[in-house]
């Protein structure tokens, strides 16, 4: 389970405007000065320490060849990939530069998207993701870097948009645990890496943990039985 985020650069556009009013949400391809690239990519796997990153060079902050290599890399070893907006932003973004440097399109991944799972079980003021770490009491993201500084060149600025980068994989890993209990719709993980006796039989795990550590908490009833629930200790989910 890989928790990830990217980071991208601005478009220059040359605006054209013809009356009084100003709209530079809307523009037309043409108008392209320069696109946005890739500036970085941060990842770790749940319950690891190790937080892997990868950036632009300072040298060249245009040129995301390896930025996207490694981070297609990455996205290839994991089973379900974990982030926030990452169905709607990250994924199709970083698609965009994998295509465009003719790298074939990644194996289907399931995903966990913490944006829209706060959407779906929840009525938060804002769904953002300094909001909701904030107001959930976990780690608060840092101050933006400066963008245009990166794109000059600006090393010590690039440093800490890796920083940047690498704390909003952290708020998302400790969201993510934060939710989990709440998903009704989560992968079921027992199924990637099932846990087995000294006999080689399937332990019954949580399916949204692995864990063996549960409890039991009543019945689930259909027409024709009852079924046994479980309320499991360490995420506690239910199941």
């Amino acid at each position: 389970m890989l928790v990830w985020d990217i980071e991208t650069s601005s478009i220059d556009i040359l605006h054209r405007q013809y009356d009084l009013t100003v709209n530079t949400k809307r523009f037309s391809p043409d108008e392209i000065v320069r696109d946005w690239t890739m500036l970085g990519a941060s990842w770790k796997l749940i319950g690891e320490d190790k937080i892997n990153c990868i950036s632009v060079s300072s040298k060249n902050p245009l040129d995301d060849y390896m930025v996207v290599k490694t981070t297609y890399e990455a996205i290839q070893k994991a089973d379900i990939l974990i982030g926030h907006n990452s169905d709607a932003f990250d994924l199709k973004k970083f698609n965009a530069r994998a295509i465009y440097y003719d790298m074939p399109p990644l194996p289907q991944k399931q995903q966990i998207d913490t944006l829209k799972e706060a959407r779906k079980y929840f009525k938060f003021t804002s769904n953002k993701l300094s909001y909701l770490a904030n107001y959930l009491g976990i780690d608060t993201k840092d101050e933006s870097p400066r963008w245009d500084k990166i794109l000059n060149g600006d090393a010590n600025e690039l440093a800490i948009m890796r920083e940047y980068n690498k704390k909003d994989v952290i708020v998302t890993e400790q969201l993510y645990l934060k939710l989990v209990s709440w998903m009704r719709n989560h992968p079921n993980v027992s199924l990637y890496s099932p846990i087995k006796d000294i006999e080689g039989k399937k332990i019954l795990s949580c399916p949204k943990c692995n864990s063996t550590n549960y409890t039991r908490n009543g019945f689930r009833y259909t027409k024709t039985k009852a079924v046994q629930r479980y309320e499991c200790s360490d995420c506690h989910g239910d199941f």
